[in-house]
């Protein structure tokens, strides 16, 4: 009879364990991808609507906030009262720049640049340094832990990540 019960139980607890794949519907984070031909073009362009804002700095008569993975807006703050957005640097990748005496210094995914902002809508590269920053990150949300879309490299690289209702995720942190 123990053998039996046992056996019963055994079945049980095998049974519970069952893959549960497919059955998952949860809100979680895909990645936003930049292709790897695109990834280090830097370029100065026309105003743009903020996305994903982050740091922002004051130099000389100008307002410079990262817009993270995207690049740097640009804003003319000669009239406080009136600031005007004058462009926007494209750079895939970017988290965190720096100015000093006309020179921008930025990350583009693992690379630093620096960039001569003299004609902040006429940037000019002055030098990139290859490979200086890990992309450890790449692979994984900074939001925190919960299910995310796992990263495909053959996409790209990330540039961001967007909450969404994913189907069956297959990482989790």
């Amino acid at each position: 009879m123990k053998s039996v019960l046992s056996l019963f139980f055994f079945i049980l607890i095998l049974s519970s364990c069952g893959d549960k794949a497919g059955d998952l519907d949860v809100v979680g984070y895909k990645p936003v991808y930049v292709a790897k031909s695109g990834a280090f073009e830097v370029s100065s362009q026309a105003p743009t609507s903020f996305k994903s804002p982050g740091k922002m700095f004051l130099y000389q008569n100008f307002i410079f906030i990262t817009d993270n993975g995207s690049g740097i807006h640009i804003i003319d703050n000669t009239d406080p009262y009136h600031p005007q957005k004058s462009a926007f640097i494209q750079i895939p990748g970017v988290s965190d720049v720096v100015v000093k005496n006309g020179v921008l210094l930025a990350n583009n995914f693992s690379d630093l640049i620096s960039l001569d902002i003299s004609n902040p809508t006429q940037i000019t590269l002055i030098n990139r340094l290859k490979n200086t920053f890990p992309m450890d990150d790449q692979m994984y949300p900074l939001y925190g832990n919960g299910y995310f879309e796992c990263v495909d490299t053959t996409k790209g690289y990330v540039i961001g990540w967007v909450k969404e209702n994913l189907h069956n995720p297959k990482c989790y942190r």
